[in-house]
């Protein structure tokens, strides 16, 4: 299932990261940091429905967020695990008339468009503390109706039988002595995000892109695929076919990386910075369960502790500023610290890139197959 494929009408998340996940995020569970509340015991009995994505990340929101906050309240915790962003935004609609979720865990381009609809309702931030250390420019979005969750990270991807270190620059792609390499098809985010990156490279920038296509002349002969299919993209490196390619996420192809002789590995350690898409919280308007359960819910998904786990459940980016990471999270290269994260996280501006959608896939696509 491929959610990151630009369309007209929104950009889709990635909902990729496959079961061996699952696994992680189960060995994860500890002992409970518990959600700041003046009283726990008022929220035993009552119930909210949350609805996110049916992929390892929404299994392991269940396992690090959903079930330890029952335990901790005696609230009651109904998830809906469903397919894709564009989905849930379908049953939000569908079911205006009559709410059934109390919070809804997605892509920020499906928040926007809720928000933008007047399905939502604005969180009381005040009931929220967690947000307090979550790193500014991403607490909220979508017009103040969304609240952050965590944060979709993508870099480069390379062959580890190439590179003896990992690179620090997107500047390997057009390194005669790299090989061939990948980049992703013109209708998916990676590519957008490609031109940003080559632009950077030579002096643009994503609102002064016409130094970036021309940087990308110079890969069309380099170019061994137009992929974003990790089972064929690992078959590759693991011939050593292919050495390098970008802009990806080592999150979609977790389940090979984790596999030496598939010969992958990743970065988000680049002199350009790497982009990232955060994801978020939202309370549908009129919904049917506890406002409080809900915030409180929401809070407990920023405790620096559950960030912790869940970064290291499925190499989310964490929001949280104090987020706790063990020492194997602190040492993996697929798990952006808060500290990377402020130092070169690059957000998309979606209002500016739907307004050159059309005109960057066709650029792209005449400068690399024509």
């Amino acid at each position: 299932m491929n959610n990151r494929i630009l369309t007209a009408r929104n950009i889709h998340r990635r909902s990729v990261l496959a079961g061996a996940a699952t696994a992680t995020a189960a060995a994860m569970l500890g002992p409970l940091s518990r959600p700041v509340l003046a009283d726990d015991k008022i929220l035993a009995g009552k119930q909210i429905r949350v609805l996110t994505w049916a992929d390892a990340t929404g299994r392991a929101a269940v396992e690090n967020i959903i079930k330890p906050f029952e335990e901790a309240t005696g609230a009651r915790v109904i998830a809906d695990l469903t397919g894709t962003t564009s989905e849930m935004v379908a049953k939000i609609k569908a079911s205006a008339a009559r709410p059934q979720y109390d919070v809804v865990i997605l892509s920020g381009v499906g928040a926007i468009e809720l928000a933008g609809a007047g399905l939502l309702a604005r969180p009381d931030t005040a009931k929220i503390p967690n947000l307090e250390r979550v790193l500014p420019e991403y607490r909220s979005g979508a017009k103040g109706f969304g609240v952050g969750y965590y944060l979709w990270s993508d870099g480069l991807v390379y062959n580890t039988k190439t590179f003896a270190s990992p690179p620090d620059s997107y500047a390997v792609l057009w390194d005669e002595k790299t090989g061939k390499i990948f980049v992703p098809p013109a209708n998916d985010l990676g590519a957008a995000e490609l031109i940003i990156a080559a632009a950077r490279l030579a002096g643009g920038s994503e609102h002064n892109p016409d130094p970036g296509f021309e940087l990308l002349r110079k890969l069309k002969d380099r170019i061994l695929t137009f992929s974003t299919n990790a089972g064929q993209l690992a078959e590759l490196f693991q011939s050593n076919a292919l050495h390098a390619g970008a802009v990806y996420s080592p999150l979609q192809m977790a389940d090979f990386i984790r596999q030496p002789q598939y010969n992958a590995s990743g970065t988000f350690d680049l002199k350009e910075g790497f982009f990232v898409d955060l994801q978020f919280m939202v309370l549908p308007k009129g919904a049917p369960g506890d406002i409080e359960v809900a915030h409180a819910l929401l809070n407990q998904a920023l405790d620096p502790v559950t960030q912790g786990k869940m970064a290291e459940a499925v190499w989310y980016g964490p929001i949280n500023q104090d987020a706790q990471l063990s020492e194997t999270a602190k040492q993996s290269p697929y798990i952006a610290s808060p500290q990377l994260i402020k130092e070169k996280a690059a957000t998309i501006d979606w209002d500016h890139l739907a307004s050159v959608r059309a005109d960057w896939i066709k650029r792209y696509t005449e400068i690399l197959t024509s």
